[in-house]
């Protein structure tokens, strides 16, 4: 990040003119009488604080370079005060485990992997070990869970959201904020409200004035908004994190209709409001009045991009002179406090350090829990799976996703970047399964992965260097600041006089001519923050756009040895964040034919092949290089498939890809980022000790032009409405690869006649629909199946063809039946009246369908509401 000044000294200055201190004795602090009230013990704290306490508890104080960086827990802080009894806040990132690369934590599976077990008790156990770990690491404010809608496959957080639909991301928001404070610690749900792309949330130089989302109110209220409303209104979060984005207009983190009309005044909101990290903050009185409580990290954007300190001498000044009055400061104060006392953090504070290892025995089983769970089969045929019962006598492994380099986490935000991580490693656990089941094991890299390659030496380019040309400004105009000659692409090779020059943007060309040693797929990689494309011989072959954080993108191309290709390489830092990542590095992984030929020569020679396949993608860059798998993954698929008996395919993606070679293969499982435990979960799963079970929270496309895209314009329009995901493709009439909800276990499933009736009254809020299924096992072996429930709406709803309102996970034994009951309060069934401004439950045949996912409904009845 870029490096912030400290609290000026004519800020402390101000501050300690304003009031003067109030001595406080240990003896005499009310406040932390636990037998008072919350409320009561609120009002006493502020009571006794000065106005310069005050403010300095609705800001960070500490730089982000210090902070999260390994060395100190926290990635957000505000300072306690012992004489008062009152402990630090410690803030941290925390949707997939303990960000903000502390190390000895478990590296739990991406959220996405919960959100496929449609298991919310699984989540409420995933949130109670989120806390714990934070704790351990001296954390009291969790940054999770993240309920964004996602309304594109290209969005580059997919991993980190849990879906599509409102309903399973309201339940999985639910129960994880309740297992998290459950354990005496503060969830943070966010991002608030309406962020659903990375492209331009920061904006765009000069200005820097983020992406303007424009979304009908309707679209709000039933998509956008109820999984925050759930978390609030049912399970009382804390707080909540206001987003980048402008949403109709506003700032998230200024907007009067968000924060203080929607979140306060009609869900009763009554923990505090931060901003998402720096910027975020647009403003000092209006952001203030608006509803924002607490700005983060701490320091200014002034010099790098032009935002002053608004939570500082801006804001002391606001309320002296009365723009912002003293009870709104005390709001935020009480609003800060109040579920700190309320689920016991002030009375028991947290006392971890960074330094403590908090990965437990009992964490890794959860997520090798997880990992089984939400891995999703997505197509089995021929019974290849599982593998074990003696079926086979040889199986091939392919893809370095097999190995302990498999893509286990995103690299960036609330992801676990571990040091210390050991990932059990797919292949090693295949290979200790295949001994003890006499099948013998083999493995070809065949592909060299999704990471970075190795820099490209000089000895490659003629004359061993490429010329590099700066500009001062983004976009290679103006007066050329100077040439040098570099003998490979690093940020090392930058002129000194670029770094001293900061906060100047500058953009950088080199060109050269590559010459290949071997012949062979050239497999190329760009990494870095900011923009990069790279071009041989003019050819476009790998693209890295608006990377806010440090991002891994991939390129290939057939080369031949001794061949002259001309090579020119575009890049600008115009759109970076951190100093730390500027610049770009290039890598290659030197291709040969004879690495392709072995891959394909142990296919031949195995009874089945299991290929793994990867992308890497992560917060701060969307992915602009469509749903293909990186590289030449898809042709290798294809490859191996033709020349083997039996052929697996095991996805570790962010989220939907495209599959060509689907007809080609027998069975497909989507594992996403499934954590470090992986390797023993797919062991169970592949071999048959646990059949599959996970279901798609998202819906799969058969081409990218039937998913929204991510554009990098300014203003955005949400034009679908409420027609995202698989309501988008059941409403245009657009078959999906795979349907939202969908996936295969080894057994069979059948559901009998449904039935369903009203309770606790016909068209009150207090009533309810419930619809009973019998669900039977038909098939050999014991499994999980998930019981999805949707609704069609009268007519003059003008609802979507169908929404999911409920469902029920349910394991059961080979031939056993049970009877599943799924209740949908009407109040769920209401839709937003843009005229009345109100919820109103439309009148009219109401249809409760029961199936196994969105594309397969196995009954249905009709109820007059």
């Amino acid at each position: 990040m870029p490096r912030l000044s400290t609290l000026s000294a004519t800020f402390l200055y101000l501050l300690l003119q304003l009031q003067p201190s109030i001595q406080i004795t240990p003896f005499a602090r009310p406040w932390l009488n636990q037998s008072l009230a919350t409320e009561q013990r609120l009002q006493l704290l502020l009571s006794h604080l000065s106005t310069t306490q005050k403010f300095a508890m609705v800001q960070g104080d500490t730089e982000l370079e210090d902070n999260g960086t390994g060395v100190n827990a926290c990635i957000g802080h505000i300072s306690g005060n012992t004489t008062l009894g009152i402990p630090s806040i410690c803030m941290g990132d925390g949707p997939a485990g303990v960000g903000n690369s502390l190390n000895n934590v478990t590296t739990f599976p991406a959220p996405v992997v919960g959100a496929s077990s449609w298991n919310t008790s699984l989540q409420y156990a995933y949130g109670q070990a989120l806390a714990q770990e934070h704790k351990t690491k001296g954390r009291n404010v969790i940054l999770s869970p993240t309920i964004n809608i996602l309304r594109s496959p290209l969005w580059a957080r997919s991993a980190e959201t849990f879906s599509e639909d409102p309903h399973l991301t309201s339940r999985l928001a639910v129960a994880q904020t309740l297992g998290i404070q459950s354990q005496g610690a503060l969830a943070c749900p966010k991002h608030f409200a309406a962020y659903n792309q990375d492209t331009n949330r920061f904006g765009l130089d000069p200005k820097w004035q983020a992406v303007n989302i424009n979304v009908d109110e309707r679209a709000l209220q039933e998509l956008y908004l109820p999984a925050f409303k759930a978390a609030v209104k049912e399970a009382h979060a804390a707080s909540v994190m206001c987003s980048y984005n402008r949403l109709n207009g506003f700032y998230a983190c200024e907007n009067e209709w968000l924060l203080n009309q929607t979140l306060r005044r009609e869900w009763g909101f009554q923990g505090f409001v931060v901003a998402d990290w720096y910027f975020s903050t647009r403003s000092t009185v209006p952001a203030v009045m608006a509803g924002l409580d607490i700005s983060m990290p701490g320091g200014s954007l002034e010099a790098e991009y032009g935002f002053p300190a608004y939570y500082e001498e801006l804001l002391v000044d606001a309320v002296r002179d009365g723009r912002v009055p003293a009870e709104r400061l005390d709001d935020m104060v009480a609003r800060l406090w109040r579920y700190m006392f309320e689920l016991g953090a002030v009375d028991e504070p947290v006392t971890g350090n960074a330094g403590v290892v908090a990965r437990t025995q009992a964490h890794l089983d959860l997520a090798q829990e997880m990992a089984e769970q939400g891995s999703v089969l997505l197509k089995h045929e021929g019974g290849v799976l599982p593998l074990g019962m003696g079926k086979y006598g040889r199986i091939a492994v392919f893809g370095v996703d097999g190995t302990e380099r498999s893509q286990v986490s995103e690299n960036h935000g609330g992801f676990v970047i571990d040091e210390t991580m050991v990932v059990q490693a797919p292949l090693d656990a295949i290979k200790r399964r295949g001994a003890r089941e006499n099948i013998s094991v083999s493995y070809s890299e065949a592909y060299p992965g999704s990471g970075q390659f190795g820099t490209i030496p000089g000895s490659m380019f003629v004359d061993g260097r490429l010329k590099a040309t700066y500009w001062t400004t983004a976009n290679f105009s103006g007066p050329i600041n100077q040439t040098a000659f570099v003998s490979n692409i690093t940020s090392a090779t930058y002129p000194a006089e670029l770094w001293t020059a900061w906060p100047q943007v500058f953009s950088c060309r080199y060109e050269g001519i590559f010459q290949p040693n071997t012949s062979g797929i050239h497999h190329f990689s760009l990494v870095g923050q900011g923009d990069a494309v790279l071009y041989l011989n003019d050819q476009l072959i790998a693209n890295m756009s608006k990377a806010n954080f440090a991002n891994t993108v991939q390129g290939f191309a057939s080369l031949t040895t001794g061949e002259q290709v001309r090579l020119r390489l575009d890049y600008s830092m115009g759109y970076s964040l951190s100093t730390a990542a500027y610049g770009v590095t290039l890598g290659v992984d030197v291709g040969n034919s004879k690495r392709h030929e072995d891959a394909l020569t142990l296919a031949e020679k195995s009874d089945v092949s299991i290929i793994f396949a990867s992308d890497r993608f992560s917060e701060g860059a969307d992915n602009n290089l469509g749903l293909s798998l990186p590289g030449e993954q898809d042709a290798l698929i294809a490859d191996i498939a033709s020349r083997s008996q039996k052929t697996m395919v095991i996805l570790n993606t962010n989220s939907a890809v495209l599959m060509p070679w689907l007809n080609q293969v027998d069975a497909v499982m989507q594992s996403w980022y499934g954590g470090q435990q992986i390797g023993l979960a797919l062991e169970r799963l592949l071999f048959g000790d646990i059949s599959p079970s996970g279901k798609l929270p998202l819906t799969f496309p058969q081409k990218l032009e039937d998913t929204i895209q991510i554009t990098s314009d300014l203003e955005v329009e949400y034009e679908e409405g409420l027609y995202v995901g698989y309501k988008r493709f059941d409403g245009l009439g657009i078959e999906p690869l795979f349907p939202f909800g969908h996936g295969l276990t080894y057994t069979s499933f059948e559901l009998g006649e449904s039935r369903a009736w009203v309770e606790e009254g016909n068209c009150t809020s207090s009533g309810r629909v419930v619809c009973s299924v019998k669900l039977s096992n038909t098939g050999a072996m014991a499994a999980s199946e998930v019981v999805q429930l949707y609704v069609s709406y009268p007519d003059d709803a003008d609802e979507p063809p169908k929404l999911l309102k409920g469902f029920s996970r349910v394991a059961l034994d080979a031939g056993e039946s049970a009877f599943v009951d799924i209740q949908v309060k009407l109040d769920d069934l209401r839709t937003w009246s843009h005229q009345l401004q109100d919820w109103t439950l439309v009148h009219g045949h109401y249809g409760f369908l029961a199936g196994f996912s969105a594309g397969d409904i196995r009954g249905s009845v009709q109820i007059v509401l």
